[in-house]
């Protein structure tokens, strides 16, 4: 499989080679299976077909490409030249609906739609399960139609189904050129023309990634083919603007006549059309020619040609290729832009992410020879919201802090480098870690209410000359501490504050342990409580002691390798939805 990019690179390249086909065949049936081939190449259905009418003589469909196909082809025995000849009624009705409304219809599920009772036992013998019909138009008459075959495994977007569609579009031209008797030269010099200038244009629009120069280049070239004394193209949508417009003018004008009465041409329920009469009454005009530019969904441009000698059929399904492959190549145009704008946002957090460790590579603190304060850090993006760090104020005294910010991403790297820079100044002129708590919320509650953030948050103070530590708590969990017997003390009576940043002016209060009682004390964000595995069942806090309570004798690597382990085989996964911050005191 291909990544996204590539993968979209290889459509239009194949797209281009499909219009090179049919621009240098005179003969639809030379070419038919290699376009379908070409086509089934780059999307996910795996199966096509096309059927065709002759002369208006809609009795009959006849199966004219299957090269795809395993058992419809041996389904019906009489085959000639022109195909399979099948009875049109033996088709289930949303075909027969695809065709009478020239739309494409997108049945998801045969065996749930109604429409495709009939087919079922067809469907389960050629093993598909849905199936999309593409009526073939020339001319504003239906001469056939495609129809793709949809495994259970075959996934399909609307982009997708806007590919097949440009490449029924150059099915129909295929078929228009080998129907004419006359002109025929004409038309495939006009189309050769066409399909080279949209090739010209969307490679300018690949490698300079300049959508106005896109479309002056689009805009010149429809002018010129179609004869034209004007062009102009206007497109919704692009780049979140309203409009974008470009106009030509063979005569070098910098204004147009058509956009004063572009509303009176554009009134017409026709996705296109051309008139040689000047019934709109206004003397700049004397006729013109139009085709809109549709996405899946809706209108989204147009493009409006005027003053040639005279506009003709060829033109107008000139100007619909131009049009259909327009809007293929303004979905990958905006497609590139999301792609830029990605790589662009992850340089950037790349960049905060080397500084978030920065912040927190001081974290590691041995004080004894026993003794030892460490973290394990995993953010769930390029940027997390969970911080620690930790500092040795003097010989007798560590200070650190395990915060929980609320949010990821930039905002969440601009709160921790905050916090970092008031609790290093704090931590050396406060002598309690709720004097700490306390001014660190008077600090930052007018910042963070601007930005509209606030964090849990605990602060620890280790006394190694009394071995006591002293915790304040700002609506964070209470740690998990294993006492010299295994046990997990659950007596322990950690009272907690308000978060930091929700309400000016709250006092914290100060928690004092005796650390002869413990082996470890372990503090954590909700990251890992809330990881779930298949059956949605939370990691918690049970597992989590008992993890601590099991592994507290291993040195503190193992532990942070174990834990990996564990909440990968819980989650089945690498990848989780919250950051994972647990930082471990071992007292031995």
């Amino acid at each position: 499989m291909f990544d996204n990019n590539n993968t979209e690179n290889y459509k239009m390249k194949n797209l281009v080679d499909i219009s090179a086909m049919v621009t240098q065949s005179l003969n639809f049936f030379d070419i038919k299976d290699k376009i379908i081939e070409k086509m089934l190449e780059v999307v996910h259905p795996t199966k096509a077909c096309v059927n065709l009418f002759y002369r208006n003589n809609y009795e009959y469909a006849y199966l004219v490409c299957s090269e795809t196909l395993n058992e419809i082809p041996d389904l019906f025995d009489i085959k000639t030249s022109r195909g399979i000849k099948i009875d049109f009624n033996e088709y289930p009705k949303y075909i027969h609906e695809a065709v009478a409304k020239k739309e494409i219809i997108y049945i998801e599920n045969i065996f749930e739609d109604e429409r495709a009772v009939d087919e079922r036992e067809l469907a389960k013998k050629e093993g598909y399960i849905g199936r999309i019909v593409f009526p073939l138009v020339v001319n504003y008459n239906v001469v056939g139609f495609m129809t793709c075959f949809l495994t259970k495994d075959d996934k399909i977007n609307e982009y997708d189904i806007d590919f097949i569609s440009s490449v029924s579009s150059l099915i129909s031209l295929s078929i228009d050129i080998t129907m004419k008797n006359n002109n025929t030269h004409m038309l495939v010099h006009k189309l050769r023309g066409a399909i080279s200038s949209i090739n010209e244009a969307i490679q300018k629009l690949y490698f300079n990634n300049n959508i106005n120069e896109f479309l002056d280049h689009l805009s010149k070239q429809a002018c010129h083919i179609t004869h034209s004394k004007e062009t102009i193209i206007v497109t919704e949508k692009v780049e979140n603007k309203n409009k974008m417009f470009s106009f030509y003018g063979v005569e070098g004008k910098k204004q147009t006549n058509i956009y004063p009465i572009i509303g009176k041409i554009l009134s017409q329920d026709s996705i296109g059309a051309y008139c040689n009469e000047n019934k709109l009454h206004y003397n700049e005009i004397k006729n013109y020619i139009y085709y809109k530019i549709k996405d899946s969904k809706s209108v989204i441009g147009y493009i409006v040609c005027a003053n040639s000698p005279n506009y003709t059929d060829d033109d107008l399904n000139i100007l619909s290729i131009f049009a259909k492959q327009l809007s293929v190549a303004l979905k990958l145009y905006e497609y590139n832009l999301v792609e830029i704008k990605h790589k662009i946002l992850e340089n950037e957090l790349d960049v905060l992410n080397k500084q978030q460790k920065l912040i927190m590579n001081e974290g590691k603190i041995k004080y004894s020879i026993d003794n030892e304060l460490n973290f394990y850090h995993r953010p769930a993006k390029v940027v997390g919201g969970d911080f620690y760090h930790a500092i040795k104020v003097s010989d007798e005294k560590i200070v650190y802090i395990l915060a929980d910010v609320m949010g990821h991403g930039i905002v969440s790297n601009y709160a921790v480098a905050i916090i970092k820079g008031a609790f290093k100044v704090l931590s050396r002129i406060c002598s309690s870690p709720g004097e700490i708590m306390t001014n660190l919320n008077d600090m930052l509650y007018d910042e963070f209410d601007k930005m509209g953030i606030f964090t849990t948050c605990l602060v620890s103070m280790i006394d190694t000359k009394e071995n006591t530590i002293t915790i304040s708590n700002a609506g964070h969990y209470s740690p998990i501490i294993i006492k010299k017997d295994s046990s997990i003390k659950r007596d322990l009576d950690c009272k907690k504050g308000i978060p930091i940043g929700v309400i000016e002016d709250v006092s914290y209060e100060n928690n004092v342990l005796s650390l002869d009682e413990c082996s470890m004390i372990c503090m954590y964000t909700d990251g890992v409580l809330e990881i779930k595995n298949k059956s949605k069942e939370e990691y918690g806090i049970s597992r989590l002691e008992n993890f601590i309570k099991n592994n507290y004798k291993n040195n503190q690597e193992v532990i942070i390798e174990k834990l990996k382990s564990e909440l990968k085989e819980f989650s089945n996964k690498d990848n989780y939805d919250d950051d994972i911050l647990i930082v471990m005191l071992k007292n031995n």
